[in-house]
């Protein structure tokens, strides 16, 4: 009976742990191919999921996949994206348009080894990084093509992108006020793991992984014998 108490009094400090530490938010960790059966796809991107990893293919357009609803206005978008040999850009988009030839996207280029935001509307892509390109850092993980955690933010008429953490772009546009994300770029081949939405309106899944809670509950069992 003790040792019941003992562990229960354990579980409510893993359960208050967890409600400060687990967020919520659309996630989608591409373990079955109906996880993109109801997105779009722009002119010639094809996608696949296998491994559990989405693998993204564009061609000549700026264009790849899209998602989500067209009323969403302010998100924040998070992938953990790697690409493939070969790859000279890979974009994330926000606020897509119907049909997709309008929205912003970021750019992370092997051309120039920049990072930068542009505007598409109407097939005429404005750059509206607002200064300098800042420089694309170097990936911390490049064991079967650069992998980075990207993250494109669109507050208002703000739009910020952020590289493994590190704010890279802070800029402003008012053409667009909502719309869909979608993932990725031109003649460009990128795998994800997982994207990830939060913002106002979004219908939210937890974040953290389901079998945590299991995990950690056998961990307190096993430590009591």
């Amino acid at each position: 009976m003790k040792r019941d108490r003992l562990l229960v009094g354990a579980l409510s400090v893993v359960l208050a742990i967890l409600s400060t530490t687990s967020a919520t938010a659309l996630r989608v960790e591409f373990d079955d191919p109906g996880d993109i059966a109801d997105w779009e796809l722009g002119p010639g991107a094809t996608a696949t999921v296998a491994d559990g990893k989405l693998e993204l293919a564009s061609g000549a357009l700026d264009s790849g996949i899209f998602f989500g609803k067209e009323e969403w206005t302010d998100y924040t978008m998070e992938v953990h994206a790697r690409k493939q040999e070969g790859t000279p850009y890979f974009h994330l988009f926000v606020r897509t348009q119907n049909p997709t030839q309008d929205f912003y996207f970021m750019e992370l280029s092997y051309n120039s080894n920049t990072t930068s935001v542009f505007k598409m509307q109407g097939f005429v892509l404005t750059e509206i990084t607002g200064g300098a390109r800042p420089a694309r850092p170097a990936s911390k993980d490049a064991a079967g093509g650069d992998a980075y955690t990207l993250v494109f933010e669109v507050e208002g008429e703000t739009l910020r992108t952020y590289i493994d953490g590190e704010l890279m772009v802070e800029t402003a546009d008012a053409t667009y006020a909502n719309g869909r994300p979608g993932l990725g770029g031109r003649d460009s081949t990128v795998w994800y793991d997982y994207v990830e939405i939060n913002g106002p309106g979004i219908d939210t899944t937890p974040v953290a992984p389901g079998g945590k809670l299991a995990a950690l509950w056998s961990d307190l069992k096993q430590r009591q014998r």
